[in-house]
């Protein structure tokens, strides 16, 4: 800790401080003003009026502080008053020279401090100090205000001195004459009766003159020097002390100086003789010049006047409000905001405030009216948000917060600040409404997740970030508090013959935007469970993290259940197959007569055998190739192929169905096409094809045209074929592709099939790493298509 050094005009400093009388003197509401409007202004903890005497540190005025004084070794003020303009530590603990200071490390824990000297008698003999115990720093015009304020309290110090000097003057004006002539203040007499005048010479000095240059003196030498808009207030002054009105004549006016210019003048006189009848016989008086006091007091009353503007163009109210032990109340000081704030006017509250009370929500009275009590026991700062009821009977919300301060009649006084927050609290209110109805729907959405086994995920395929829902943790056999989720934990939970496809689905979906895909994972108990698990990529537009969001579905017991349903089938296929196929060749054989003639009536019965015999068998193959299909058994011989021919074929070998039903059939394809290849199974893409063809051809009416089209878009081919019947209802678009699915009974009847075709061509297509597809409407009929990737 560093000492401040001492001025070296110490002694003289001393002295001008002692010269002020205010050492050790009682509180003075002059000064105590000025530091709480300094303390509400720059919103510091402390604010002090501190003066430097020899040993010590002397608060004439505090806010914030319950000292009276501190050693002069360790003050902050020893150094602001070895200079000029302000002094200012933004970090005490920052700074060497205070850092280990007994006031940083203890009460009051100073960290911030900003000083103004106090000048006197060309002296600086104190500080206005700001304090706080958190770092800051004033801005340009937070050190304008503060200057500003160190100002007024000079000038109330300087109109201090001039009030006691007057009133020693007033008491021994005759005895101490001669003291006079020798001070700075220039002294008069005047015969009231006779209008004879005597001046010093420092009376004509104030004006720039000496006294030789302004003889002969008389009552003309002030009349002609006064300033004219100060002549009729100097008469009315002067009449009504002559007329015993008042016991001094006392005023403050403009006199021209000899250079052309105004000063200042303090004159105060008193009528000290009488004539015998009782008439004002002579006056004595003085003259001072007060021109510097009377430019700071201008200057303050502007900065006051800003202060002023700036309180009045606040969107809330500035005020002051005090509370009287007899249950009293007022806002001794309110901005003229409290009319929005409250729908009263200033002048309405200045004395009484039971006209703003009566605005308060009768809900919220009582907890204002306990808040104020609270703050006035404990002088504690009152904090409050409540409502208030306006005119047209709409209620608004309030933040009110302010500073307590006892005042010595036993009220407390209370600086601070209310706004109107309505339209933040409800957002506020709405948020906590909303965040109760997000409550309550993940509390169902958890429900409805684990009754239906189903957990949820995100993932950053960016940063490899990953979140599971807790319904994840029990799909998994995991303990969520001992698990965090990571794409290796959920790699090492995958059944190694499972990894190729999750990770296949995976990259399928960075292209594709989805994520589907069935696998098994084994739990720590070593347990295996059937999952399903979706996803999709959230657009790439909105979504620089690639992020993924999905869910997880235990499906195992449906997986047994299908398991048990497909090794049925499988068995019924297999059994079903020899016979019927013992059965069809009986029926062919009597169907063409070689064996045996039938009546006509006995043929058809044998034909619709027959026709039953053949749709039996193409569905107990399609059952067997769907079986060899979700088993992996079906072998595909996979080749470049050239498109043009393989369409050519399929229309070819569907031209004699298409007659039978009076159905044209029309190729479509671009030249491109011709030296375009694709990498697919021949006989399985002809399945595919004959299977939309004869749905084309069956679903078309009579004398309609089905086409079969090629093209290409993007680095696919695709393949389409077009129908002109009445398209696909919207209640089956969903279950197109599904095993055994058909629009409708009668439909199945009249048309044939078996539900199965187009699950086969789904199936058929994806496993040739294909995309199979539709478009449809009751206007344009039903196209399907299959898309396959170009190869060289």
């Amino acid at each position: 800790m560093q000492a401040p050094d001492l001025p070296k005009n110490e002694p003289s400093r001393l002295n001008s401080l002692k010269q002020t009388g205010l050492l050790d003197t009682q509180p003075e509401p002059r000064f105590d003003r000025l530091t709480h409007l300094a303390q509400l202004c720059l919103g510091t903890e402390i604010v002090l009026v501190s003066l430097i005497d020899a040993d010590r540190q002397w608060f004439k005025s505090k806010q914030g502080l319950d000292a009276c004084e501190t050693i002069r070794d360790i003050s902050f003020c020893g150094y602001t008053i070895l200079g000029e303009g302000i002094f200012e530590v933004p970090d005490a603990l920052l700074d060497n020279r205070f850092a280990d200071n007994p006031l940083v490390l203890n009460a009051p824990h100073i960290r911030f401090y900003a000083g103004v000297p106090l000048v006197s008698d060309g002296e600086n003999i104190g500080t206005l100090c700001f304090i706080d115990s958190k770092p800051r720093q004033f801005t340009d015009k937070e050190r304008q205000i503060a200057t500003e304020m160190g100002k007024a309290i000079e000038q109330e110090i300087q109109d201090r001195l001039q009030e006691h000097a007057h009133e020693q003057l007033a008491a021994r004006e005759q005895m101490y004459r001669s003291v006079l002539e020798g001070t700075r203040i220039g002294t008069w007499q005047w015969n009231v009766q006779t209008g004879e005048t005597v001046l010093n010479e420092r009376w004509a000095d104030i004006m720039g003159f000496t006294l030789a240059e302004l003889e002969p003196v008389s009552v003309d030498t002030w009349l002609n020097l006064l300033h004219p808009d100060d002549v009729a207030d100097s008469e009315a002054q002067l009449e009504a002390h002559l007329s015993g009105k008042t016991p001094f004549y006392d005023i403050k006016c403009r006199m021209k100086h000899k250079q052309g210019h105004y000063v200042w003048v303090h004159d105060r006189g008193k009528v000290v003789a009488n004539t015998a009848d009782g008439k004002p016989l002579m006056m004595y008086g003085t003259h001072a010049d007060i021109t510097l006091q009377q430019l700071s007091e201008i200057a303050l009353q502007k900065n006051r006047d800003e202060l002023y503007k700036l309180t009045q163009q606040l969107p809330g109210v500035v005020y002051q409000y005090q509370s009287w032990p007899d249950g009293r109340s007022a806002f001794p000081y309110a901005s003229s905001g409290i009319e929005t704030i409250y729908g009263v006017t200033p002048e309405e509250v200045r004395s009484d405030a039971t006209n703003a009370f009566a605005k308060i929500h009768p809900d919220d009275l009582e907890l204002l009216v306990n808040s104020i009590e609270r703050s006035i026991e404990t002088l504690s700062l009152w904090e409050l948000e409540y409502r208030v009821i306006a005119d047209n009977g709409s209620s608004k919300w309030l933040s009110g917060s302010a500073t307590p301060e006892r005042m010595p009649d036993g009220s407390t006084l209370w600086h601070g600040y209310i706004q109107d927050i309505t339209q933040t609290k409800e957002h506020y209110l709405k948020l906590e409404e909303l965040n109760q109805q997000l409550k309550i729907a993940q509390q169902s959405l958890d429900l409805a997740s684990e009754q239906a086994q189903i957990g949820y995920w995100q993932a950053s395929l960016k940063h490899g970030t990953l979140w599971w829902s807790p319904m994840i943790y029990q799909i998994f056999g995991l303990n969520e508090q001992d698990f965090n989720p990571s794409v290796s934990l959920f790699k090492r939970a995958l059944h190694p013959d499972d990894v190729v496809k999750v990770e296949q689905s995976e990259d399928q979906a960075r292209i594709t935007g989805i994520h589907n895909v069935i696998h098994r994972i084994i739990r720590p108990n070593g347990e295996v469970r059937w999952v399903h698990e979706l996803g999709q990529l959230v657009s790439e537009d909105k979504n620089p993290d690639l992020i993924m969001i999905g869910s997880v579905q235990d499906i195992t017991d449906r997986m047994k259940l299908q398991k048990i349903k497909d090794d049925f089938i499988s068995t019924v296929s297999h059994e079903l197959r020899t016979p019927l196929t013992s059965i069809g060749g009986a029926l062919n054989l009597l169907q063409s007569g070689k064996i045996i003639s039938l009546p006509e009536k006995a043929q058809k019965l044998m034909d619709i055998a027959s026709s039953n015999c053949m749709q039996l068998s193409r569905l107990i193959n399609d059952l067997l190739d769907i079986e060899k299909l979700a088993a992996g058994k079906m072998l595909f011989e996979m080749k470049p192929l050239n498109v043009p021919p393989l369409i050519q074929r399929a229309l070819n070998d569907h031209q004699p169905y298409a007659d039978l039903h009076n159905i044209t059939l029309a190729l479509q394809h671009a030249p491109q096409i011709n030296d375009i290849r694709i990498y697919v199974d021949e006989h399985r893409l002809l399945q595919i094809l004959t299977n939309f063809l004869s749905n084309a051809v069956k679903f078309s009416p009579q004398n309609g045209k089905v086409t079969l089209s090629a093209s290409v878009i993007g680095n696919q081919i695709e393949i389409a074929v077009q129908d002109q019947g009445s398209g696909i209802p919207d209640d089956f678009k969903s279950r197109i592709f599904e095993k055994f699915s058909q629009a409708d009974a009668s439909s199945s009847k009249a048309k044939g099939g078996t539900g199965l075709g187009l699950a086969l061509c789904k199936e058929l297509t994806e496993a040739m790493h294909g995309k199979i597809g539709f478009d449809s409407s009751t206007e344009q009929g039903a196209r399907f298509y299959v898309r396959f990737a170009l190869t060289d």
